[in-house]
């Protein structure tokens, strides 16, 4: 069904002027002769199919800019869940281990002798579990601080030098 049948039963087209455009579509058919008709639709569907080709490529370009963003996403999560979960809360002890911020302060933790070693031997890291600016610091293993400093660098507040790099 053409453009003109469908203008026709919604009525928005009298039958006087169906007749009318029909008359001058096959009248213009002539004039053109069926070698530049065909030249045209040739045009036609080289247009269509570049049309198709562009939108085709828009919709990939956001189904991968949306991976991208779900991806991010995920590892966000998963950075969080390891802060939550694998980061451990310095036990008591003997030794103030003191650590400087950005901001200039200096925070301490009460370490035991042992988890002071592996700070010192860069086998862990201190890292902020709760929000910014509250003083909640735990520990974490070497390998997830840099897995957590890819996505959340702010999360890591201290590491020995060269090993997160």
């Amino acid at each position: 069904m053409n453009l003109r049948d469908q203008l026709k039963k919604a009525k928005l087209l009298s039958e006087k002027d169906a007749r009318r455009l029909a008359h001058e579509e096959r009248v213009d058919r002539k004039e053109k002769g069926s070698q530049q008709l065909e030249a045209e639709q040739a045009q036609r569907r080289a247009e269509l199919e570049a049309m198709g080709e562009q939108e085709r490529r828009q919709v990939q370009q956001r189904q991968q800019l949306v991976e991208v963003e779900r991806a991010r996403q995920a590892e966000l999560d998963a950075v969080r869940a390891i802060l939550a979960d694998q980061a451990r809360k310095p036990g008591p002890g003997s030794i103030k281990w003191y650590f400087q911020l950005d901001d200039g302060s200096l925070p301490w933790l009460e370490l035991s002798a042992r988890e002071a070693q592996e700070v010192r031997a860069g086998m862990v890291c201190v890292v902020q579990a709760g929000q910014s600016g509250a003083h909640d610091y735990r520990l974490l293993g070497t390998e997830l601080a840099r897995r957590v400093a890819r996505t959340e660098p702010r999360a890591v507040v201290y590491a020995p030098r060269g090993v997160l790099v």
